[in-house]
């Protein structure tokens, strides 16, 4: 079968959520089919600037078609999305909007104008950007929608709603986003699949070291993602520092790329970017994992600790990641104010919770589980 993979980013270097399963997706069906992916020249999402050659390459069995970004994004892009988000404007102004957020790739949407008949199935990611929205409905009748969608305010905007009307099928990452997405657009008539994501056993290593370390001072809570506002550790932090203040103990190590400023205290550890073995190091050394973003399609860094036995505290502000841990009973869910209570409570029940979360992920996670509900996507689209 001859398949398609359209993405605004696409690489090993490329960070990024929906980059990332975009990749394992067209990986994993490369094994069996005849994959390609139609993609940008831009590494950077925020600026789109041309940083990969134009043209195509091979990553691995895919073959990789790169077209040119005309243009950067402008630098009024966020005065232009405050005023459509949060302030009375007019369907033009939405649509100038989609213009200016980009990636504008005309090299693309004129490839899958002109040759987009010859797949037997094309997946999209994701639905917020113009190869999406723009290319899908160019070819409708062979399209699949993997829309990565939250609960966000572009995703009341007027250009969507008929995108999410197209598809032959979707490809949910979650059952929260299913349900979100037939909610607002009440398309529960168009076949979909729940994917989740499948992941290769933990690499070789060894969490003594971390353990030794911070033992001594009591619980070690981790954060393993960007640090920055955008994925609430501003949030993270001020709860930390009330659960110290209350009376508990610990460290909170923060893996990731620093995007804010944190604060010099003892108990609050930046480390930067982990490579692969000291990320499962320190999973395993955690006593928890705690993930405060409200927006995440996909929790991948639950299931990654859950693979090494760890319990994970998420906000219940989060539908995806609060029905993960129900659905794996892996974890626990904090509200406003909830956190030392919620963190207590997963310490004292750590080894079952996270017995439990690694059964979850040896069951869902395997890559044979993947592959299925992969085909069962694809021959929604392609027959």
């Amino acid at each position: 079968m001859r398949i398609l993979v359209v993405v605004q980013r696409y690489g090993a270097e490329v960070v990024g959520g929906s980059e990332s399963h975009a990749r394992v997706v067209a990986q994993r069906l490369a094994m069996v089919n005849e994959v390609e992916v139609a993609t940008t020249n831009a590494l950077d999402y925020w600026s789109w600037a041309p940083h990969f050659p134009e043209g195509e390459s091979m990553d691995g069995p895919v073959r990789v078609r790169r077209f040119p970004v005309t243009g950067t994004r402008s630098p009024t892009f966020k005065d232009a999305e405050r005023h459509v988000l949060f302030e009375p404007h007019t369907l033009a102004d939405e649509q100038a909007w989609l213009a200016m957020q980009g990636p504008h790739t005309p090299g693309l949407l004129e490839f899958l104008r002109d040759e987009g008949k010859g797949y037997d199935a094309i997946l999209f990611y994701t639905y917020i950007y113009e190869p999406t929205a723009a290319g899908l409905p160019l070819v409708p009748e062979r399209a699949a929608l993997i829309s990565t969608a939250h609960d966000e305010e572009p995703l009341r905007l007027v250009p969507y709603r008929a995108l999410f009307q197209l598809p032959r099928a979707f490809g949910f990452l979650t059952p929260e986003e299913r349900d979100l997405v037939h909610a607002r657009f009440h398309n529960s008539h168009i076949p979909s699949e729940i994917l989740g994501i499948g992941l290769e056993p933990p690499p070789w290593h060894d969490p003594e070291p971390f353990r030794e370390h911070y033992a001594p001072r009591g619980p070690l809570v981790l954060y393993l993602g960007q640090v920055s506002e955008g994925k609430a550790v501003d949030e993270l932090l001020a709860d930390w520092n009330r659960y110290r203040a209350g009376g508990g103990t610990g460290s909170l190590v923060l893996a990731g790329t620093a995007r804010m400023q944190i604060p010099k205290q003892d108990d609050i550890v930046p480390l930067g970017r982990v490579s692969d073995e000291e990320k499962y190091a320190l999973l395993e050394a955690a006593d928890a994992l705690v993930l405060p973003s409200h927006l995440e399609s996909l929790g991948i860094v639950l299931l990654e600790a859950w693979q090494v036995g760890t319990p994970c505290l998420v906000s219940a502000k989060n539908k995806v990641t609060s029905g993960q841990v129900i659905r794996a009973a892996g974890g626990a869910s904090y509200g406003p104010g909830g956190f030392a209570a919620a963190l207590a409570a997963v310490l004292a029940d750590r080894d079952r919770l996270g017995a439990s979360g690694r059964a979850y992920a040896e069951r869902e996670c395997t890559w044979p589980a993947f592959d299925a509900r992969l085909e069962q996507l694809v021959d929604l689209v392609a027959n």
